[in-house]
């Protein structure tokens, strides 16, 4: 089996939005059919996802990182200062986001994706992180606890008038 390149993660940049807007598309497409409504997963389009990863990099550049395997976009990670205190405390630092390419999981990239998302907060002065996933996606969950993740946090979730239980993990770090 040859040996996979090593996976390199990066602050994003313009040229790595139309991979970064595919890679949520899809990512949506296959982790969440079945679990959100049909008409939910059409409006996550290449070109919606476009729009938005545009507006965060211009509004926030640091928060938006790639994992890149050779000249490849394979993963991305948004992540930052929670957005809502209120509902995140006592966590600082949070992951908004992170997908793998649908057909690389399991090589590492997510992974790779977090520890430096991680790393970044420690960085900042932060001591803990928090991320949440839907409850029904065993394969996030599964992932974040391998990481180190402890359930923090049950809340739900909403898209328009749809509703689904949503759980947090999280990540505190020694001062």
């Amino acid at each position: 089996m040859p040996e996979q390149s090593p996976i390199d993660v990066a602050v994003a940049a313009a040229p790595d939005l139309p991979a970064i807007a595919a890679i949520h598309a899809d990512s949506w497409q296959d982790a969440y059919r079945g679990i959100v409504p049909d008409a939910v997963l059409a409006g996550r389009t290449v070109e919606r996802s476009l729009a938005l990863w545009r507006g965060t990099l211009e509004k926030r550049p640091d928060n938006l990182t790639v994992a890149r395997l050779g000249d490849s976009v394979v993963g991305f990670c948004c992540a930052g200062p929670v957005v809502n205190p209120a509902k995140n405390a006592p966590y600082q630092f949070e992951v908004y986001c992170l997908y793998a390419h649908p057909k690389l999981r399991q090589r590492g990239i997510g992974a790779a994706l977090l520890r430096q998302a991680l790393a970044r907060c420690q960085a900042a002065g932060m001591d803990s992180s928090i991320v949440w996933t839907l409850d029904k996606l065993v394969l996030a969950r599964r992932f974040y606890e391998r990481e180190g993740g402890r359930l923090v946090k049950t809340g739900i979730w909403t898209a328009g008038e749809f509703t689904l239980p949503e759980v947090a993990y999280g990540w505190t770090f020694a001062g």
